[in-house]
């Protein structure tokens, strides 16, 4: 059973989440945590700027593995910020992340990285398993066929992209604008990218300088040392910050010394960061004018109902490919009793050739042997087609006779007899042949979910 607990921009805001920011270190501390829990079976975690959330696989009891993951983020008595999906809604949350229906900026690429290397993650420390493999691995065929069915994500959509239109607004173009970029990861490389030919005056400060001044190169700019932060404070007219660091980079003493140099210059501070990077308070200060993400959403507001006709047609990929999950869950019931309906027929039909040849056909020669093996394992394929058909019909179909068939079979052809061979089989064969389930014909699917 999948489990989701998280919180997002829809549930709590910026400082709340940014108490809850993970570092890549973090989240493997996490990860070795609740995969010691006796509730949780699988776990992956994905944290970003606007979002961080435990991915589970667990047994029946949901009500201790909701608490063991509460424990292990520590957020006694912030609950309320937390949204909890289980079943069907938890994959239906996790398909709809990944296709970027559930981000601030709806559309926006940078979300399936996220989930991708958050996945890689759990991968590497061992916590991932055949469910959530399947589930997440499901999640990102979704957001791969939202990218090529729909236009949800066509153009520069991302916060990056969404903080730079809300500094146009302001400044009409960049063009003579002295921007400073704090930071040199993957955000400040998208927004170095995105002001790359704009005419501004870019100089990117990070505390690797060599990493700052490739991040600078790409887009014409100066890469500069962090000790330089005080200068550039002075120069900006633009200041985006983007840093990993877990405190305030830009306090309100040190804007205040800058602010006395700049000679009643406005500034205009765009933080994208989580945890913030600049301290709030700066924002009362004479000729600053201070936004942080969840500003952004202003902005987004505006375009929102030009992207509404294409996430409807993402909401639509969502709902097929969850139908076609919930045939591979169905199928997965079913495999067990296939499995032994084939161990058990092939079994004694092996037993009596085995026999036969052991006596009145003992003369026969390896040719004629072999001729004989095949013969009878065409007559078991045969002998075993229709009960497994309607078998795999009950399965897709969902409906109310599986459990009926599937009690009958095991009756008519003593499965119980071969149940301990059943229950000891590998984990990865009974998803393979839950796999072949899930790629049966139907006509209630479109054709490039029948795989």
């Amino acid at each position: 059973m999948i489990l989701v607990v998280g919180m997002s921009h829809r549930t709590a805001p910026l400082a709340v989440r940014e108490r809850f920011a993970l570092t890549e270190e973090a989240r493997c501390l996490l990860l070795s945590e609740l995969q010691a829990s006796d509730c949780i079976e699988e776990v992956l975690v994905v944290s970003t700027c606007n979002r961080v959330e435990v991915i589970t696989a667990v047994g029946a009891d949901l009500e201790s593995a909701t608490g063991d993951i509460f424990a292990a983020l520590g957020a006694s008595g912030m609950e309320q910020h937390f949204y909890v999906h289980s079943e069907q809604d938890a994959l239906r949350h996790l398909f709809r992340v990944a296709a970027s229906l559930d981000s601030l900026v709806v559309g926006e690429a940078q979300i399936l990285g996220q989930l991708k290397a958050g996945f890689e993650q759990a991968r590497t420390v061992g916590t991932i398993g055949p469910a959530l493999h399947r589930a997440v691995s499901r999640a990102f065929r979704v957001a791969k066929r939202v990218r090529t069915e729909t236009t949800l994500g066509a153009g520069q959509v991302s916060v990056p992209s969404v903080a730079l239109e809300l500094a146009s607004q302001i400044f009409g173009e960049f063009k003579g604008c002295a921007v400073v970029l704090v930071g040199s990861g993957d955000m400040a490389e998208t927004i170095a990218r995105l002001l790359h030919q704009s005419g501004a005056k870019l100089s990117v400060l990070g505390r690797n300088l060599q990493r700052a001044r490739e991040v600078a190169q790409r887009a014409d700019g100066e890469g500069r040392s962090f000790a330089e932060l005080d200068a550039a404070l002075v120069d900006a007219d633009i200041l985006i910050t983007s840093t990993s660091a877990p405190h305030f980079v830009i306090e309100r003493e040190r804007m205040k010394r800058a602010l006395r140099a700049r000679r009643g210059r406005s500034l205009f501070i765009i933080d994208v960061a989580v945890p913030r990077d600049v301290e709030p308070s700066i924002n009362e200060l004479d000729s600053v004018y201070l936004y942080n993400v969840d500003d952004l959403s202003s902005v987004v507001s505006r375009s929102l109902a030009d992207r509404q006709r294409e996430a409807s047609g993402a909401e639509r990929v969502v709902a097929e490919e969850l139908l076609a999950f919930g045939r591979w869950a169905e199928a997965q019931s079913v495999t067990p009793v296939v499995r032994a309906l084939h161990s058990r027929v092939e079994g004694v039909l092996v037993a009596e050739l085995e026999r036969t040849l052991r006596g009145r056909l003992r003369h026969l020669g390896e040719s004629d042997r072999a001729a004989l093996q095949k013969m009878m394992e065409a007559a078991a394929n045969k002998l075993l087609h229709a009960p497994t058909a309607a078998l795999r019909r009950a399965a897709l179909e969902r409906g109310d006779e599986l459990d009926t068939l599937t009690q009958w079979t095991g009756e008519l052809y003593s499965l119980d007899e071969s149940a301990d061979a059943v229950e000891s089989a590998d984990a990865v064969d009974a998803v393979d042949a839950a796999d072949a389930v899930d790629s049966a014909p139907t006509t209630a699917l479109p054709e490039d979910l029948k795989s």
